[in-house]
């Protein structure tokens, strides 16, 4: 049975998780493991990533800010992350609504490499109007 679609992560986690499923082909980035959050981070991630396009990024961020943009505590994690969106025709952060306003040590990308946000039902309306006359769309589930 050939792939319904193919998902390109850094996640170990994600990778092991998703294996067993027929319909979804598998691409890890390779890199050195950070032990605690299974990320697949250096140089290395960077050779299978400048040979792919994709088509939407998923991204989680520890946090997001409209003059900032989106950041990680860890500048490794920050730098793979840059590199997917890079890559990709549009890009979704995913972050619970105490990530949103704050800033993290490490830059990922700016506000208007980010079309989409989810979070969650929490966030106010004021980020949320932040947010979308920044050009972000917001999602609250």
């Amino acid at each position: 049975m050939e792939a319904g679609f193919t998902i390109v992560t850094n996640a170990l986690n994600i990778a092991s998780e998703l294996t067993v499923r027929q319909h979804v082909k598998i691409v890890v980035t390779g890199g050195v493991a950070r032990p605690q959050s299974y990320e697949l981070i250096g140089p290395l991630a960077g050779g299978v990533l400048e040979q792919v396009t994709l088509d939407v990024a998923f991204l989680g961020v520890d946090a997001i800010d409209v003059e900032l943009g989106a950041s990680a505590h860890h500048e490794g994690e920050a730098s793979v992350n840059n590199l997917l969106i890079s890559r990709a025709a549009q890009v979704v952060v995913v972050a619970d609504s105490s990530k949103v306003g704050r800033r993290a040590f490490a830059r990922i990308c700016p506000i208007d490499r980010i079309d989409t946000l989810v979070t969650d039902e929490r966030l106010p309306d004021e980020h949320v109007g932040r947010l979308s006359e920044a050009g972000v769309k917001v999602i609250r589930a």
